[in-house]
């Protein structure tokens, strides 16, 4: 039979098309091919759409019509019942299984959903969007239903479509938005509806980044507070476990800090005896006993003494001093000397010592020292 039309065929379509369905069920009983094309490319089902015959379409549907079959202008079944308005057979279409929602028709690439857009069915929109259709879904152009329906000027569907996220801003290859086209014909009310759209999206992605980057800090602080908590409690084991390690190791140098001091009075008391190298025994003595006994000897030049003291020893530790006065047999020395050589020759045999043998005393020591002891001086001239 080829392309032509058989007589039983030409039957049918007419039946479909009078919607008489008592012919059309005689009819399809004959194994014909209910997906042919007729007249305009129209096939059964979408001459039953175009005609909103309900019983008819339901009747084919359960003869395995296919749903997605096009006409020559790539109009479906379903982009005609939506062309035409037809609630009840769109809604009975989309209950098929195999339906495309999505498929593009016509050089424009319309979906179904840009054709109710346009047409302004507002509920058609509503059901294809529950049909997981992308709100912003592209036509070839790359115009998305909102764009549509704000060229028209169709407030209600442009509401439907923003309250489901569409954007005003998407740009189309025609150089236009879909806030840019409805200010481009005047309508007013969908421009304003967009603005405040966009406004109000800018509020909710602040306050979402906001909670975003707030959880965010939440879950770094948590993580950071209990490293934290494994850390101090590792540290506790382990001072624990080291804590005897630790003690003995104190003891250890609390002794040998005894014996450097001990060691160091027994050296001072023999170099003591030799009266030609008076230096060598002030160098032996305790360090808190030679500042004082310098600072008290040298008067105004103490700055001299302290700060060639603290460069030549500026790379040791500060020593804490632990005599609180020089001791008598220091003084005696030191007295004996100066009556003999003069207070400047003896602040001038530390320094030469100092050039030879490294004294553990910092400059910042000698001046907090030199600076009490002029004090005292003071304190005892007023009293005076």
């Amino acid at each position: 039979m080829g392309n032509e039309i058989s007589r039983q065929e030409m039957e049918l379509f007419e039946a479909v098309k009078r919607g008489d369905i008592e012919s059309v069920t005689r009819l399809l009983d004959m194994q014909v091919d209910i997906n042919r094309h007729y007249f305009f490319g129209n096939t059964l089902l979408i001459q039953a759409c175009r005609n909103k015959e309900k019983e008819i379409v339901e009747l084919l549907l359960s003869k395995s019509a296919d749903v997605n079959v096009t006409g020559w202008d790539g109009e479906t079944a379903l982009i005609v019942s939506i062309i035409i308005g037809s609630q009840d057979i769109v809604d009975l279409l989309l209950t098929v299984k195999d339906i495309n929602v999505m498929k593009k028709s016509g050089l424009d690439g319309w979906t179904a959903i840009h054709y109710a857009a346009m047409h302004n069915h507002v509920t058609i929109v509503e059901r294809l969007l529950c049909c997981s259709v992308p709100v912003d879904i592209n036509d070839n152009a790359g115009c998305t239903p909102l764009w549509l329906a704000a060229r028209y000027g169709h407030v209600c569907c442009v509401d439907v479509l923003l309250k489901h996220g569409a954007s005003p801003q998407h740009e189309s290859e025609l150089g236009s938005s879909p806030l840019e086209i409805a200010k481009q014909y005047g309508h007013s009310d969908g421009v304003e509806m967009m603005e405040e759209a966009i406004r109000l999206r800018s509020r909710v992605y602040v306050e979402r980044d906001v909670s975003i980057m707030r959880h965010q800090y939440e879950e770094k602080i948590a993580e950071l507070q209990s490293e934290v908590e494994k850390k101090t409690e590792e540290l506790r084991q382990s001072s624990l476990v080291h804590e005897s390690e630790v003690m003995k190791l104190t003891n250890m140098i609390q002794q040998k800090e005894k014996e450097i001091r001990r060691l160091r009075m027994s050296a001072a008391d023999r170099v003591g005896e030799r009266q030609g190298a008076p230096e060598a025994w002030l160098l032996m003595q305790p360090p808190g006993d030679v500042i004082r006994a310098v600072v008290a000897l040298a008067g105004d030049q103490w700055s001299d003494v302290g700060f060639e003291l603290g460069y030549r020893m500026s790379e040791l530790p500060t020593v804490t001093l632990s005599a609180s006065l020089p001791s008598s047999k220091l003084n005696v020395i030191l007295r004996r000397k100066a009556d003999a050589v003069g207070t400047s020759n003896v602040v001038g045999i530390i320094l030469s010592a100092c050039r030879r043998i490294p004294l553990p005393i910092c400059a910042a020591t000698i001046r907090d020292e030199v600076v009490r002891h002029q004090e005292r001086l003071k304190t005892q001239n007023g009293g005076q």
